[in-house]
Formats: C-alpha cells, sequence, structure tokens
C-alpha cells in the first residue's frame, strides 16, 4: 500500500506518456524505429522509476517493455535480412527464392516467440505480485486471529479466576454458618444440662427437708 503510494506521483507524471503510447499503437507499426525508439526509453524510464521507488510492478513492466523493444526489433532486423535476401535471391533461381521465403518464415516465428516470452514474462511478474500481496494479507489475518484467541484465553481465565473466588467465599460463609449453628447447639444443650442439674437439685434439697420436718 505504501510502495502504490509513492509510486502515485510516478504515475501521474507518466500519464502523457501513456497518452503518446496509445497514439503510436494506433498509427505506427509495433517494430517502426519510431516505435521501438519510444518504447527503449518508456521500458528504462519504467525500470529506472521501479528500481529508485522499490516498486517491482514498475521495475518489471519496464524490463517486460524493453524485453519486448529488443525482440521487435531482432524480429526488425531478421526481417529487413530475409527482405534482402529475397531481393538477391530473385535474381537467382526460384530455389533461392524458395529459400529466402523459409527464412522469412523462421524469423516471424523468432518474432512471435520473442512476444510471447515478453507476455509470459509480464504475466509472471504480476504473479509474483500477487502472490506477495496475499501473503502479507494471510499473516496479518493470522496475527489479528492469535490475538483474538489470547484475549478470549485471558477472559475466560478472569470468569474462572471469579467463580473460583465465589465459591471460595460461598463455602467459608457456609462453614461459618455451621459454627455458629453448632456452637447454637452446643449453647443450648449446656443450659439443658445445667437447668436439669437445678431440678435435681431442688428436689434433694426438698427432700432433705422434709427428713428434718419429720424427725422433729
Amino acid at each position: 500500500m505504501i510502495k502504490n503510494l509513492i509510486a502515485l506521483p510516478y504515475e501521474i507524471a507518466r500519464l502523457p506518456l501513456t497518452v503518446v503510447d496509445r497514439r503510436l499503437s494506433s498509427r505506427v507499426a509495433d517494430d517502426a524505429p519510431v516505435r521501438l525508439g519510444f518504447d527503449r526509453v518508456v521500458g528504462s524510464t519504467d525500470k529506472l522509476a521501479g528500481t529508485l521507488l522499490l516498486n517491482d510492478t514498475i521495475a518489471q513492466r519496464g524490463a517486460a517493455r524493453l524485453q519486448r523493444s529488443a525482440k521487435l526489433a531482432t524480429a526488425a532486423q531478421l526481417e529487413a535480412e530475409a527482405a534482402e535476401r529475397r531481393s538477391q535471391a530473385s535474381k537467382k533461381s526460384a530455389a533461392a527464392r524458395r529459400k529466402a521465403a523459409q527464412q522469412r518464415e523462421q524469423a516471424q516465428e523468432k518474432a512471435a516467440s520473442g512476444l510471447q516470452e515478453a507476455d509470459v514474462a509480464e504475466a509472471k511478474g504480476k504473479a509474483e505480485a500477487e502472490k506477495k500481496a496475499a501473503k502479507v494479507a494471510a499473516d496479518k489475518k493470522a496475527a489479528a486471529d492469535k490475538k483474538a484467541r489470547e484475549r478470549k484465553a485471558a477472559v475466560e481465565k478472569q470468569k474462572a479466576d471469579e467463580q473460583k473466588a465465589a465459591q471460595a467465599k460461598k463455602d467459608a460463609a457456609q462453614r461459618e454458618a455451621k459454627a455458629e449453628i453448632d456452637d447454637a447447639k452446643a449453647s443450648k444443650k449446656a443450659a439443658d444440662d445445667a437447668r436439669a442439674d437445678a431440678e435435681r437439685l431442688e428436689q434433694l434439697t426438698e427432700t432433705k427437708k422434709q427428713e428434718r420436718q419429720q424427725k422433729s
């Protein structure tokens, strides 16, 4: 994203070249000298700008254009050489003309092969850029998922700790209540035992009193 923002001013400054490129494409053949010269200038500019801006897409675009221009120049040269051979062959025999035609066909195949290699290089550059972007997105998602898992684990631990503390508090309250009940039962038993002892003492005292009265 940052590289794209950095490269944006260059892409804006390059718009006039894009307009000229489109006009040449509609009016001049791909292997015309003026078109080949223009392609070399644009390709070199893109390659240098991509290197300076650390933008692989722009650099690869320039490299692909230079490669395509070189292939077209080679094809044009081969085409010119084939035409020269045809001119010479026309002054000779039919066999010579057939040979020149064969050489021309080979030159066209080489030109087509060069264009195909340029397309392959451009497609490879795009695929690598997409792969890199996908990896960055996957790394960000993995980091976010890890952070979410850690946050969830922390919340669950806090909840478990709170439940454990609440249970401990409840158990302590129950033990305290039981102890108070046991104390109350012990106090009641002691009081009952004291009353029973008092009643027995009172009965014993009354019995002795009656015995003294009977003796007197």
